[in-house]
This record gives C-alpha cells, structure tokens and sequence, in this order.
C-alpha cells in the first residue's frame, strides 16, 4: 500500500501561489518516496474560479476530498480539510501565503477566516501545520493562532542557474536599456501610484510596461502597456534588459515572485516593501520606497543595484533543507 500526497487548490491560471503548492506538494512526496515506501502525489484543482456565495459553499466543501495521508491546502478549502482529518488523523499542511484585512474580501470570506483561525486557535491537533512562504508570515501566523500549531517556513524556489544563464545571455551592454522601466505583473494587487509613475516616466521619456502571461489582459495605453509574453523565455529577456522592475504593492503580499526573477536576471527592484515584500527587499538589498516622488528619484539616480547571489539560498537545490525541517 503506498503512501498518498493530495493536493487541493483551484484556479485558472498558474500563478506564483500555484507554483509555490505545487513544489511544495511535489517536494514532500519524493521526500516521502523510500527503497521501500513508494509515494503518489494526487491533484485536485478545479480550473475555474468561485465568485459568490453558493460558488463559495462548493469552494469551501472541496476540503472533503483532502483524503491522502497527506493533505496540501489552499486556505479557502481549509476549513473542512481540519474537521475531516480530525476524525482520520491524517496530515493537513495549509499553505497561508499572506493576509490582508483590507484585501477587499466579502463578509462571506471574513467570516470563513474567522472561522479558519478559531479552530486554529483552539483545536488541539498535532496533525494539522501552517506552511508560509515568508518569516514575516511565519511569525504573523504563529501570533494569529496563538502558536497552537506548528508553522513551517517553506519559502519559493528558484533554479537560479537557469535565470543565471538567461542574465548571461541577456545582458551584453548595448543590449540593457535605460529608458525602459518594468511596472511589474499586471495584478489587482498594484498600488494606484504605479499608474501616477508610469504617466510622469512617460512624460520624462521612459518606455513603461507590465507583464503578463494571460493573453486576455494586454493592452496599450498612452502611459504604459501591458505585455502579453506567450514564453517565460521572452519574458525573462524583456525584464532583463529592463532598467528597473518596480513592485508597488497595495496589499501585505505574501513574497513577490517578479521582483525575485527581476533580481535573479539582473535588473534591480524598487518597491513598496511591506510583509513578505519586505523580507525579499532586505535580504537582496533592494530599494524601499514610501512615495511616488521617492521612486521617480530612485529611478532617475540609478544608484539601485541586483545581487542576484544574495539570493542563492533560495536555489531549488536547497529545498530539502527547508523540508527536512518540518514535521512529517
């Protein structure tokens, strides 16, 4: 009888969430994997999103089916995940990435938090963690739950020497462009300022674009446009020959996989830097904005530099460290 990883998520797109679970899951079941214990990893992840109150009763239910004998979830299906494996003593690993109270969530999603964070609080489980992508989250969510439960820091992964080559092959100096400025990923969670910084870097002569891999969302405006690249590859290409990546947050984000990836090819990061942000501006030595005005003078003093090997102990390579350090 083998051993059996779940995975339960949902979604249609793969974003750096998705990318971060699903490494996660696929790193404990070759962990798990021996000469004599073979493991499965099983996904379940529904490609659509759930948008109101009934859909959010489907969503919720969903943690019915963390019946592997280990359970990675996304939060809004943790609810459910808990009391089921209460009763079978099963694993359940909840992959909190961030919270925000002013996110914009219904009264239906901040009642199921509140809920999600009395049991927590209170069950006594010995089988049921909290895995977070940032040590501020790791120490945010051991105060939200009273350290009831274990939280595991389980951060993302890079393979940095494949960024490594791309920065190689990328950045010969007549390709590194001063006048083209990255405003980071095309996402809800952007500050309004990055608007207000692209229409002032257009009027200085700055060429200013997002980026996104869901076709549906390019653009072209008469400040910036957002870019739709159908290959990581070109995406890569195009933020290194970039001058700066900005990451001007809205929300307390969780990490910011651009601003990495922009770090690793060797373009610098200008940011709103708060929560997890702020880890990944500390350790890589980024620039931390307050104001519009702030990062306008950043960008036009060009004294922010990317050292991509600050960031070398988050190579995939060192997964295993991290995972060695969680109870199984």
């Amino acid at each position: 009888m083998s051993l059996k990883v779940k995975y339960i998520s949902y979604g249609k797109y793969e974003t750096g969430g998705y990318k971060h679970e699903l490494f996660f899951a696929q790193q404990l079941t070759q962990f798990l994997t021996t000469e004599n214990e073979k493991c499965e990893l099983i996904i379940e992840r529904p490609n659509r999103f759930f948008e109101n109150p009934f859909a959010y009763v489907k969503l919720f239910l969903l943690g019915l089916k963390a019946n592997g004998n280990y359970n990675i979830v996304v939060v809004r299906v943790a609810v459910f995940a808990v009391l089921r494996n209460l009763v079978t003593k099963n694993k359940v690993y909840i992959v909190l990435h961030n919270f925000d109270e002013d996110d914009g969530k219904s009264i239906w999603l901040k009642w199921y938090y509140h809920l999600l964070y009395f049991l927590l609080r209170n069950l006594p489980s010995k089988n049921i963690s909290i895995v977070a992508v940032a040590p501020f989250w790791v120490n945010y969510f051991k105060n939200k739950i009273n350290n009831n439960i274990q939280v595991y820091l389980f951060p993302n992964f890079f393979d940095n020497t494949y960024y490594e080559n791309n920065r190689v092959l990328t950045l010969m100096p007549e390709q590194k462009s001063n006048r083209q400025i990255h405003l980071g990923q095309w996402s809800f969670k952007n500050h309004p300022d990055v608007f207000e910084v692209a229409k002032q870097l257009k009027a200085k002569g700055y060429y200013c674009y997002f980026s996104t891999n869901f076709k549906d969302f390019a653009k072209k405006t008469n400040d910036y446009e957002v870019v739709y690249f159908e290959h990581f590859e070109d995406y890569l290409t195009q933020m290194a020959i970039s001058e700066f990546t900005l990451a001007l947050t809205a929300i307390n984000e969780g990490w910011n996989r651009v601003a990495h990836e922009s770090i690793l090819v060797g373009t610098p990061v200008i940011a709103y830097a708060k929560a997890g942000l702020l880890d990944l501006v500390n350790e890589s030595k980024s620039y931390a904005a307050t104001n519009i005005a702030d990062v306008i003078q950043a960008i036009e003093n060009k004294n922010v530099q990317a050292n991509p090997s600050l960031l070398a102990h988050y190579d995939i390579k060192n997964a295993y460290d991290y995972l060695k350090n969680i109870q199984i």
